[in-house]
């Protein structure tokens, strides 16, 4: 089953089961509501051969049919609770974002998502026809030409299927998917809500997403390859650059300053640097997310929080 509804919208009831999977891990995280807030009680990691997934900019199906069911049950073996359904969370790169502006939207399915085709294929370097793509309506920016902003979410439809059809074998049902990023904006809804913009950044060595929410809605989301860590000294300039044309078009749309302060989520050996980064860009201050910034108790095998905090925001759509 595809997402009905993009994160942070209008969420609907999920279990507290979530899958994260990428091409190198297939993990699984329970996140129970409790107290007011959430216990996080088991966390689950399986490594996957590199050569499972086919590559390309969208990720790319299994290669060989049926090849993730081994690593699924090696998975569940070592899961304490029957699972039954669950949320998936995806890679942005493999579930990516795209803003249009549109001037009518229709009512009408097969009409509405025709438009949003035709819009999505004059963004985007790949073939519309191949894609799932679901949307949400968003605030228009203030110096927008078009009556409406869609925000619109679109991945490989064979990738996706095939996924789905692993876990259904497995009698487990995926209702929601979503890609880190937005999964992220749910995990950390509390430390944004006050701002009237606020900033987060979630990093790797090979990528970082970046994700700026006005009135508590994404106006804007830059997901970007990097050179990885054997090019580490190129990193810096081609990030600075980046997050400077970034701090320019916001400027720009929406006519304000930059965040009061920005959130970064990113294995602990970067975060020195990712703080020096965003700090100069945007010249604002810039804050690791911690334990303190997320509603949740309970530390499974120290699991660190970079793996933890887009889980959990999927989790915690269950409470809206």
């Amino acid at each position: 089953m595809w997402i009905k509804r993009l994160l942070g919208f209008d969420p609907v009831p999920v279990p507290p089961h979530v899958f994260g999977l990428d091409g190198g891990r297939l993990r699984y995280g329970c996140f129970a509501a409790a107290n007011g807030g959430f216990e996080f009680r088991e966390y689950q990691v399986v490594e996957l051969d590199g050569g499972l997934f086919g590559g390309g900019p969208l990720g790319g199906g299994l290669r060989e049919p049926g090849s993730l069911r081994e690593p699924l049950e090696a998975l569940m073996a070592r899961v304490s609770a029957p699972v039954t359904a669950a949320s998936l969370v995806l890679p942005d790169s493999w579930l990516r974002l795209a803003f249009t502006e549109i001037a009518e939207l229709p009512r009408a399915p097969a009409a509405r998502d025709e438009v949003l085709r035709w819009k999505l294929h004059k963004l985007v370097p790949f073939r519309v026809e191949e894609l799932r793509l679901t949307a949400a309506e968003v605030a228009p920016l203030p110096r927008q030409q078009e009556s409406h902003r869609m925000l619109l979410g679109f991945a490989l439809d064979q990738l996706l299927s095939q996924v789905e059809a692993a876990f259904r074998e497995r009698r487990i049902r995926l209702g929601q998917i979503a890609n880190e990023s937005l999964s992220l904006m749910a995990g950390l809804q509390d430390a944004c809500r006050a701002a009237e913009l606020a900033a987060l950044v979630l990093a790797s060595p090979e990528r970082y997403g970046l994700l700026f929410l006005h009135r508590g809605e994404p106006v804007l989301h830059r997901s970007k390859a990097l050179p990885g860590a054997e090019a580490e000294a190129a990193t810096g300039p081609l990030v600075l650059r980046d997050l400077k044309l970034t701090r320019a078009y916001l400027a720009d749309q929406l006519g304000e300053p930059p965040p009061p302060r920005i959130l970064v989520v990113c294995p602990p050996e970067w975060e020195a640097a990712w703080v020096e980064w965003l700090a100069e860009a945007f010249e604002v201050p810039v804050y690791p997310v911690g334990r303190e910034h997320l509603p949740l108790t309970g530390e499974p095998a120290a699991v660190p929080l970079h793996e933890v905090a887009p889980l959990f925001g999927a989790a915690r759509q269950e409470v809206a």
